[in-house]
């Protein structure tokens, strides 16, 4: 209760202080008020958002929109990964380290105490694995495989080449899904990559962290992996219809869950200023190129596009799926 109301004294004494990427003082009291502040307001919006889910959940079902499905996914996650930091917080002297364990581990804080700098930093770092996907399943398919034709299918190193020297990815891998799904279904489930590549698909798309590292089973890997596809499939289905009226923030989110990145710096720009909005309750606009704009358009839709259409095979391979991502983006 003390922290509780040490934070509640700071807000007082420093109600007009704003986050944004540049308020951030080199002094080290000015760090202390910003990073207590940014809590303050991130609680503050994680209460905001539980009276928002409580109009939410009065809706009929048939009436939720996607957006509304999503931001409940997301308050459910929040209160689960909140629940053990703010029972910590609570404890007399013990709590008073929470701040710190938040420092060190703010992937396992509620996503409205996540400073906007860090949302920009997890970007980067699950765009970095992404772009190492395919050069993982290249080694590995070169020490598994022979290169010559398997089980009479076109090789799998040979086709990769193929799309990733295409002009148009897109109509490659579509045209090759008949035979390229099959063929990973056979050779490349994932109960059959290594734990490295594993990790590597998992955090490109859940985005986790060191503690999936040395916590999770590779069976519990494998089973998030294919919950994932199948939400995303349902999530194709409704985005299809409303991707032209996509916000920015919106398109970003969505490129994210794919573990699409394109144009990564201005992806963390959008995602930092829907943060500072959403902490702060203000609504500056963040100005992005109109071609980058339909380039996300474009990816997105490509990507919908062929997931519907992997959806007509049975079943759908999640393998497959999990390649094509870095495969379209891939430089």
């Amino acid at each position: 209760m003390n922290n509780l109301f040490l934070l509640k004294t700071i807000h007082l004494t420093h109600s007009t202080y704003r986050l944004n990427s540049t308020s951030i003082k080199p002094s080290i009291i000015s760090r202390i008020r910003y990073v207590l502040n940014h809590y303050w307001l991130g609680s503050k919006l994680l209460y905001r958002n539980s009276r928002r889910i409580q109009q939410i959940r009065k809706k009929n079902e048939d009436n939720v929109t996607r957006n509304e499905r999503l931001f409940l996914d997301q308050y459910h996650y929040d209160i689960r990964v909140g629940i053990p930091f703010v029972a910590l917080f609570s404890i007399p002297i013990v709590g008073y380290s929470a701040p710190l364990l938040a420092i060190l581990g703010p992937k396992y804080l509620p996503s409205t105490l996540i400073m906007p700098t860090q949302k920009v930093k997890f970007l980067r770092e699950d765009a970095n694995v992404s772009s190492t996907i395919i050069d993982s399943f290249v080694k590995f398919n070169q020490n598994r495989f022979h290169p010559e034709i398997t089980y009479g299918m076109i090789p799998s190193i040979q086709l990769i080449n193929e799309i990733l020297i295409s002009e148009n990815r897109f109509e490659r891998i579509s045209s090759s899904i008949p035979e390229y799904s099959s063929l990973f279904h056979r050779c490349y489930p994932l109960s059959l990559f290594p734990r490295e590549h594993l990790l590597k698909l998992h955090q490109s798309v859940l985005h986790s962290s060191f503690l999936t590292h040395y916590f999770s089973s590779n069976y519990k890997l494998e089973s998030q992996l294919e919950m994932w596809q199948y939400r995303t499939l349902i999530d194709d289905k409704q985005l299809k219809p409303n991707l032209e009226k996509c916000s920015p923030y919106d398109l970003v989110v969505s490129l994210c869950r794919r573990g699409l990145y394109l144009h990564v710096e201005e992806m963390g720009k959008v995602l930092e200023n829907e943060q500072i909005n959403q902490l702060n309750q203000t609504k500056t606009r963040q100005e992005i190129n109109e071609k980058i704009l339909n380039d996300w358009k474009e990816l997105l839709h490509q990507w919908i596009e062929i997931h519907l259409k992997l959806n007509k095979f049975n079943p759908i391979s999640t393998s497959f799926l999990l390649h094509i991502s870095p495969l379209l983006v891939k430089q």
